[in-house]
């Protein structure tokens, strides 16, 4: 017995601390580049303090630009491109972090993921967040559009990944950091581990129908009903596949769309035009 929970002890032990060093490997970035004086000072400490602390907690990249010259061409790819290409200049290639563009150049403005935030933020969810700050980008509130985004960051996090929530269909999305014959190897390994362990307190028996089946336990009787003058039909008629859905986001994936950048880093995202 004790060497039974030693060992098992021990696996978890080193799992632990696994799982303890990838954490403290990685570490966050907050910034908010107002390139075009959209946000109050005394706003942007507010928000700056909200995002570090949702950094910390998540573990998050967390970068909200404001800009009026995205370059050229003014064209919605480009501002994808745009967006992609300054995340990855602060925080690096794959690196798991959002970015929030509040373009003032050609009025779309965008979210682009990186890394697990793939997973966080499917188009669904992401166009949540639209919806919220919505009215503030219109107004050119955009002080409390980014602290809204912040907000919506944490709470999208402590909700779990939108591929994992019940209400949200969709496969897992690889954002290329997991590795699936570690994976494997690792499965093998515990359950061996597991069956050597407790294999020895069973013992298994050919299955027989003597086990079950007590003799002259089982009578059987055989009854008719004869049915005159009855002609019955059953129809069955299937219910309709489609039903109908107000609202916009009926149309928007809950899967988490992908693209590649420039430089071939992974990214998710969306935006929404003003």
């Amino acid at each position: 017995m004790r060497k039974r929970l030693f060992l098992l002890s021990a696996v978890f032990m080193l799992c632990a601390v696994f799982f303890c060093v990838s954490a403290a490997a990685s570490g966050s970035k907050v910034f908010i580049l107002d390139n075009i004086g959209a946000i109050a000072e005394a706003n942007e400490k507010q928000i700056y303090e909200k995002a570090v602390q949702v950094a910390e907690k998540t573990g998050f990249n967390i970068v909200i630009v404001a800009e009026d010259d995205i370059g050229y061409p003014k064209t919605d790819a480009h501002v994808v491109e745009y967006a992609d290409d300054k995340y990855e200049e602060l925080c690096g290639i794959n690196t798991d972090g959002i970015l929030f563009l509040i373009n003032c150049d050609t009025k779309y403005d965008y979210i682009s993921t990186s890394g697990v935030c793939i997973n966080y933020f499917s188009d669904y969810r992401i166009d949540m967040i639209f919806d919220d700050i919505w009215d503030d980008l219109k107004d050119e509130n955009y002080a409390q559009a980014a602290y809204t985004f912040v907000y919506r960051v944490e709470q999208f996090y402590d909700q779990g990944k939108a591929n994992h929530q019940t209400e949200i269909l969709g496969a897992e999305v690889d954002v290329g950091l997991f590795n699936p014959g570690i994976a494997i190897v690792g499965g093998i390994f515990f359950g061996i581990i597991i069956y050597a362990v407790n294999s020895r307190q069973f013992r298994i028996e050919k299955p027989g129908t003597r086990n079950y089946i007590l003799e002259n336990s089982l009578a059987f009787d055989v009854n008719t009903d004869t049915f005159v003058g009855n002609n019955v039909k059953r129809i069955y008629t299937p219910r309709s596949s489609s039903s109908s859905h107000g609202g916009r986001r009926s149309s928007v994936s809950h899967r988490s769309s992908t693209h590649h950048s420039s430089s071939g880093g992974r990214h998710g995202g969306g935006g929404r035009h003003r």
